[in-house]
């Protein structure tokens, strides 16, 4: 056959223009079912044509092609022949051909991210179009020079072409088109958060989809009408539309894109209302779909989609696979704007896994490349997403700089969601500094907002309960009068009076009923803010008498210790005396005595062992005498001085044989005063004891380093350790807290190092001039 048909060709190259136009029309027809033969025929149209108008030939088969390969979604032939078909209809001035292929140069230009270049080559397409006074393609192509402006934020732009677009189809009456260019009207108000001015727009365009029974534009304004309702927060609304293009859209053929991008969007919705799970069971269904059409750019929505929800049920592995697919679409087709969102994911995702310093990194990258794009929304979410991070890491300083931008985005946009999120972080930051007054004072401001917000939100719900009942109501109403007009027109019009005259009966009443409870609303959260603001200040101040009272107690019981360590050392200098000077002297006599009937010749052998075996017991009294009295008084000589009684404490535990003691001293050759040695030999003696009993340490370091004005003490053990925050904050017993009690109270410093297995370190701060101290007291 087909070299039949090169035979025909050969044998009449010059056949007239209609065949050329025929095989061109057959090929075009043709499109994408079978490219093999949109070829052959293009050739054959080709081979007919003369010298003189193969090259106009040419370009209008290039086109063909061009717009062949975009429908079989080989985007990068389509832009090559496209290229061609301008080159050849630029040399034979075919307008015609160089309006289509312009207009497809813009479209695949968008679909690359280039919208300047895109909107460069609508420019030309209308040139084109006007030179041909192609009225339909102008209203086209000036619709897509408004989608451009759209998409670039020049709304006012988009506004005017929009309308220039409408006028022409209205004129020309093109009912499809007409609806096509109003839902694209209906997409510039959603952009601009005109979501109810959308809303119209959309009904208006299916009006003219119904006309001509277009289902798929239908199903396109429902979809667009769900994420108005989606936007305005009335989820119900949104959830019965996206179900309504759902439904068309399963009912048609080639149109799974759109039917992917429903179910996107009802995942998000099902993610808004935290039914996560259900959220990520469309998702699936909707990934699946961009799958098989290998739509790169839908996939990686869907997969960003996913990864907030893993982010949200706290599963950051998952998201983290989720991101990076996402990350290398969006960095191969260069979307800057997406690529910020993934960076944001990134960053939630390790800061979930305590990795902070990534984290950080990445929440930088997302500021910055925001910041470029002044999407000032989203960098104030990123601003407080890193906030959170600083403080977590206890990076107060950078904690507070991030939030308080953050804040003043919020306050800028008037966001009030961003605000509260900021002014809590503020308060909780301020309260870790200690800044009690500041943390208050946000605390009130971040409940002002809130109870706005919650306010906001049950006007919201009750406006989408009588947005439902307005829907519901006009769809009765409409089948209501078909049903009517079917019987008798003027019976259907006089129910549609009486309906209208209910209908705002009932508005009146809803409207009333609405305000009224509005009312009632205010005077409850208004009434209820000034009773918590109330308790808030009660308890405030009775939180500050109760910390001066437990101040006061404290001081009292540190006092009282103080005074009873006093007597007691008074006491054991007392006793020691006494044991020494009186109980001393006596044995010594005793011992004389014995010595002298020892001498006399007169005893007999017996009797001379007796006296022998006394004097040994009275010998053996004396040395526990001297030894009681030296432990009862303090071990300390008055004498020699702290560092000798500390060197003596430490080989009488030495020689034990029980644990190895080491002690090290330093700058602490002069004697100190009597006061600050005994409390330094106590405090060291007290923790030695607590190693003993408690530690099970086979190792014991005691450090004493006199400086100018301090005495520094470190005792450190290898002992079991144990957590010393908990023992600090639980104890109810008078050992560690009461010994850093009483250094406190001495204006001293005490600190403890310890972790369980990991040993114990203590160090202390004392104050050498007493004077000073109670100076100070």
């Amino acid at each position: 056959m087909a070299f039949f048909l090169t035979f025909l060709i050969e044998a009449s190259p010059y056949q007239d223009q209609s065949k050329i136009t025929a095989l061109q029309a057959q090929a075009e027809e043709m499109g994408k079912s079978n490219i093999d033969s949109v070829l052959l025929l293009l050739k054959m149209a080709e081979n007919l044509a003369s010298p003189k108008t193969l090259e106009n030939v040419q370009a209008e088969s290039e086109w063909v092609k061009a717009k062949t390969y975009y429908a079989l979604k080989d985007y990068v032939k389509s832009q090559q022949y496209s290229l061609t078909a301008i080159q050849k209809a630029t040399n034979t001035q075919n307008y015609e051909v160089l309006a289509k292929a312009y207009n497809l140069m813009g479209v695949l230009e968008k679909r690359n991210g280039d919208l300047s270049l895109a909107e460069a080559h609508y420019r030309k397409s209308l040139e084109n179009r006007q030179m041909l006074s192609d009225s339909a393609g102008m209203a086209k192509t000036l619709q897509n020079i408004a989608n451009i402006f759209r998409d670039t934020g020049a709304t006012d732009s988009a506004f005017i072409y929009y309308q220039r677009s409408i006028d022409i189809k209205q004129e020309l009456k093109d009912t499809v088109s007409l609806g096509i260019t109003i839902t694209n009207l209906g997409v510039y108000y959603s952009e601009i958060g005109r979501y109810e001015k959308a809303i119209e727009k959309y009904n208006e365009a299916n009006v003219f989809h119904e006309k001509t029974n277009y289902q798929k534009g239908i199903a396109n304004n429902f979809n667009n009408i769900g994420n108005c309702y989606n936007n305005m927060g009335f989820f119900k609304l949104a959830l019965n539309f996206y179900l309504k293009s759902l439904v068309i859209y399963r009912s048609l053929e080639d149109v799974k894109a759109n039917e992917a991008s429903t179910l996107h969007n009802i995942g998000l919705l099902y993610k808004r209302l935290s039914d996560l799970q259900l959220a990520l069971e469309y998702f699936d269904k909707s990934l699946a779909i961009y799958e098989s059409l290998d739509s790169e750019i839908d996939k990686a929505q869907v997969y960003l989609s996913m990864a907030d929800v893993y982010l949200l049920q706290n599963s950051p592995g998952e998201a983290l696979e989720y991101l990076k697919l996402s990350e290398e679409i969006y960095t191969d087709r260069n979307r800057t704007r997406d690529l910020a969102m993934v960076q944001h994911g990134y960053g939630i995702a390790y800061k979930q896994l305590n990795e902070y310093d990534k984290a950080k990194a990445y929440y930088q990258e997302s500021i910055l490349r925001k910041e470029e794009l002044k999407d000032s929304d989203a960098l104030g979410q990123t601003y407080n997403s890193l906030a959170i991070a600083n403080y977590d890491t206890k990076e107060y300083a950078e904690a507070l700089r991030n939030y308080q931008k953050a804040y003043d985005i919020g306050k800028e946009l008037k966001l009030p969601s961003l605000i509260r999120r900021s002014l809590l972080g503020l308060s909780e930051v301020n309260q870790a500094l200690g800044r009690s007054s500041k943390a208050y004072d946000y605390r009130l401001q971040y409940e002002v907002v809130k109870d706005s917000l919650d306010n906001v939100e049950k006007a919201s719900q009750l406006a989408e309960i009588r947005e439902i009942y307005e829907s519901e109501k006009k769809d009765k109403q409409i089948s209501q009068l078909e049903l009517e007009n079917e019987v008798v027109n003027a019976k259907s019009e006089a129910n549609a009076a009486l309906a209208q005259k209910e209908a705002a009966n009932k508005l009146v009443f809803i409207v009333l009923a609405i305000a009224l409870f509005v009312l009632v609303l205010i005077f409850y959260f208004y009434f209820r803010q000034r009773l918590v603001l109330t308790k808030l200040k009660i308890n405030e101040e009775k939180e500050s008498r109760n910390k001066e009272v437990n101040q006061l107690m404290i001081q009292q019981q540190t006092k009282t210790l103080e005074a009873m360590v006093e007597g007691q050392e008074q006491e054991r200098k007392r006793i020691a005396k006494e044991l020494h000077d009186h109980f001393g002297s006596l044995m010594a006599t005793v011992k004389v005595n014995l010595t002298t009937v020892a001498a006399n010749k007169q005893i007999t052998p017996e009797s001379e062992q007796q006296m022998q075996h006394l004097a040994k017991l009275v010998d053996q009294a004396c040395i526990d005498i001297r030894s009681l009295s030296h432990s009862m008084h303090v071990g300390i000589s008055e004498a020699f001085g702290l560092v000798p009684a500390l060197k003596d404490l430490t080989n009488s535990i030495s020689q034990s044989g029980k644990i190895q003691v080491s002690f090290h001293s330093s700058n602490c050759a002069e004697k100190l005063d009597s006061t600050i040695e005994i409390t330094a030999y106590r405090v060291i003696q007290e923790l030695v004891s607590n190693v003993l009993k408690h530690a099970k340490a086979t190792k014991l370091t005691i450090q004493l380093t006199c400086l100018e004005d301090i005495i520094n003490i470190i005792v450190e053990d290898n002992g079991r350790g144990f957590d010393a925050d908990f023992l600090m904050k639980n104890s109810q017993g008078m050992g560690l807290k009461s010994l850093q009690e009483r250094i406190t109270e001495l204006h001293g410093e005490f600190e403890v190092d310890s972790r369980p297995e990991k040993g114990t370190t203590v160090i202390i701060d004392l104050p050498i001039s007493i004077e000073q101290t109670l100076l100070k007291v």
